[in-house]
């Protein structure tokens, strides 16, 4: 974390001072990845080893799956996955040498489960294609004849890309994370104080700027991901982390609901109001400051709210909750803000030390059990299986080639904005400019660096000028032309090899729509549905516990729902995107994008209900209001949606946001007569009203939710489009 070292000039560095302008991120990239596939080229060929062309499609590789940063630790990764399958692949040959049969279903399963792990890894998931893909490769089209010194030839151009990518990253323009992260934080801990500040400001000026907050949230938290450093360092890092997201959890209720009509008059209802809001002021633009000037924070002493009783005794039940939710959110945020400075003072005081790590959740790397994930899985095992089928029945050129190229390269497509066709499109420009260069230019090169400049320029194109996921397509161009020390030039030999290409694409293409539609709008309408369905399983969980109805299938299933709902929502705004509204004259894009919008706040807060009810359980306030609450529930409403109910279809309860509210409060007031607070705590009678203010700021979110519903047809989005 902390910079006062002076670091090394790299490489990278020396070369930018002797040019008279910055180069972009992207041109770096670009740069770098062809820099790596003329070494994997030409230091084979100075050593008349074979197979360059395999170390030079690991580079791609690598570079298509969007790896930006690079370190010798991420690099010994993936020199272990590649060395993992190819001891698999090799082991399941020794298994089997005159079993095929057996050994293609072992090897089907066993990569189809690997590249399962691919897709649920939230990390670098190039370590787990090398493994993949490194089975896939070892395998020698059925021969028995020097397979396992094939099998190791193989492996070892694997892993000498891979090498060769790495000193590359690491020493030219090395991407620093841990930088990176510290601009985030300093970005969001910017607009942490500008929420602040403006949190009664006008509704769309607050949700411009919680979106942004969500994002860099996110940005912060993906970010730091990507560093694989266990040193104390990092824990300290991730323990920061978890203190800015508990301070966009307070910031966010602070500032989701409107303004309430005694926010002017604070201080008549809390003594101390105005000290509690400058302190919190402060300790905000001091934090946002300290990232760049390494000063030392003030930081004050806790604060107490001291209570107006009998002006807080004439609020109506829900302003009575509202206002005591409000006033200990802004205590939990100063202590959360004072939490983080300490850390920080520790980090840049002269001498800098480390302080002590509290008990933080921690960072899920892997997500299991996901549908599309697993629909993904199913789909890699049919491809794998229609491509084998196809090897043995047809026995086209290029051998398992084909198998291979299609399993690997069937995670770049299924269930993702990358079409297939649009992969064809792209191969065919590459096929014609290979062509050319195949027949024009490679029979006129003559030395070493004519080639590796040739090289260059091919994979500079294809990473610099086409969309980094899809540049791998163009890049195999190149490898179409069998770049050896010896050139042989096969008119017939480059169109069969070309047709190999064609044949996995044609597999990828046939399977994009098959068995499961990846239609922008039937995926929308599935996300749609079970987003629904998981919010009514979070609901159902505290409702069902407080009526001592619970079960361990709920609780599993709830379990699930926490950990999938912001992905299905972030999975629908994606979907959302995609859809061509041009096919549906009824849908507006921005209206679609906006309700997707009000589902992620509506998201945030019913998680943070869910945690809170889950940590309040033993609450009898809370327990008492739910056994004897009468008025329909939410979780009731959201399973009528998750049903494919339209809003026209729903009780009329629902649809009157002020109404509602009118009868919750009269409900309320009915509740409470009965009960004795003086027989209560502070701590509980706290929780209660914070419970409640809770689950109105949900209900609210919702009402939002479904106002957007209202604009859209969803049933235009079930039509055939031919």
């Amino acid at each position: 974390m902390h910079t006062a070292a002076k670091k090394n000039r790299t490489l990278g560095e020396s070369i930018s001072r002797l040019l008279f302008f910055s180069l972009s991120d992207k041109l770096k990239f670009s740069i770098k990845v062809s820099l790596s596939i003329v070494l994997a080229y030409l230091i084979p060929f100075s050593q008349g080893w074979e197979q360059a062309h395999v170390a030079a499609i690991t580079v791609m590789i690598i570079a298509a799956m969007g790896s930006v940063n690079e370190s010798v630790m991420k690099g010994a990764m993936r020199l272990l996955g590649t060395l993992a399958g190819a001891i698999i692949g090799m082991t399941l040959i020794a298994l089997f040498p005159q079993e095929r049969m057996l050994y293609l279903i072992t090897l089907s399963v066993t990569v189809t489960t690997v590249l399962y792990v691919l897709r649920a890894y939230k990390g670098d998931n190039s370590i787990f294609m090398l493994t993949a893909m490194t089975m896939l490769l070892v395998f020698k089209n059925g021969e028995v004849d020097d397979v396992f010194i094939y099998g190791i030839d193989r492996t070892f151009m694997t892993t000498f890309g891979v090498t060769v990518y790495t000193i590359v990253g690491v020493f030219l323009w090395p991407v620093n994370m841990k930088d990176d992260s510290e601009k985030n934080a300093a970005a969001l801990s910017s607009l942490q104080f500008d929420l602040f500040l403006k949190r009664d400001e006008k509704k769309e000026e607050r949700v411009e700027l919680l979106t942004s907050l969500l994002k860099h949230e996110q940005l912060l938290t993906s970010a730091t991901m990507d560093v694989s450093i266990s040193s104390m360092d990092m824990r300290q890092w991730h323990s920061m982390i978890h203190n800015y997201k508990n301070i966009n959890e307070f910031l966010i209720l602070l500032a989701n609901h409107d303004k309430e009509k005694y926010a002017d008059d604070f201080p008549l209802y809390v003594k101390n109001y105005l000290q509690l809001e400058n302190e919190i002021s402060l300790l905000m633009q001091d934090i946002s400051k300290v990232w760049e000037k390494k000063e030392e924070i003030k930081i004050p002493e806790p604060v107490i709210p001291e209570y107006q009783r009998r002006m807080t005794g004439t609020l109506t039940h829900l302003e009575h909750a509202s206002l005591l939710t409000t006033i200990q959110d802004m205590k939990k945020l100063h202590e959360e803000l004072r939490t983080l400075a300490k850390k920080l003072n520790s980090l840049n005081s002269p001498l800098p030390t480390f302080f002590e790590l509290e008990e933080i959740p921690k960072n899920r790397h892997f997500l299991w059990g996901d549908i599309e994930h697993l629909k993904g899985a199913l789909v890699t095992f049919i491809i794998f299986w229609t491509a084998t089928i196809f090897w043995i029945t047809m026995n086209p050129p290029g051998g398992f080639l084909v198998v291979v190229a299609a399993t690997g390269l069937s995670v770049m497509t299924t269930f993702s904005p990358l079409k297939p066709s649009m992969l064809i499109i792209i191969f065919t420009l590459s096929f014609i400019f290979s062509t050319l260069m195949y027949v024009f230019v490679l029979p006129s090169l003559h030395y070493g660096w004519e080639l590796g400049l040739f090289i260059f320029g091919y994979t500079f194109i294809s990473f610099h000028l086409i969309n980094p996921k899809m540049s791998i397509f163009f890049a195999l161009g190149m490898v179409l032309m069998m770049i050896s020390n010896e050139m042989y030039y096969d008119s017939s030999f480059f169109l069969l090899l070309l047709l190999v290409f064609y044949l996995f694409l044609f597999f990828l293409q046939f399977f994009y729509y098959i068995p499961f539609s990846t239609k922008p709008e039937h995926l929308f309408l599935t996300m749609k549905k079970r987003f629904f369905r998981l919010s009514h399983i979070l609901l159902e969980r505290g409702r069902k516990h407080d009526e001592g109805k619970n079960s361990l299938l709920l609780k599993i299933r709830a379990r699930y729902s926490d950990v999938h709902l912001m992905i299905t929502v972030k999975k629908m705004q994606l979907w959302a995107s995609k859809i061509d509204v041009g096919y549906f004259d009824t849908i507006e894009k921005n209206v679609l994008m906006g309700f997707t919008k009000e589902c992620e706040k509506f998201t945030y807060m019913l998680r943070l209900l869910y945690h809170q009810d889950l940590a309040m359980k033993g609450n009898p306030l809370i327990k008492q209001l739910v056994k004897t609450y009468s008025l329909p529930s939410l979780s009731d409403l959201l399973n009528e949606y998750a049903l494919g109910k339209e809003v026209k279809d729903i009780t009329p309860f629902w649809k009157d946001e002020k109404k509602t509210i009118e009868k919750v409060e009269e409900s309320l007031a009915q509740l409470l007569y009965d009960i004795d607070f003086e027989a209560y705590s502070e701590e509980i009678i706290s929780e209660f009203y914070e419970s409640i203010s809770l689950r109105r700021n949900v209900w609210l979110a919702f009402f939002s939710c479904q106002n957007m519903m209202e604009k859209i047809d969803f049933k235009v989005l079930e039509r055939s489009r031919f």
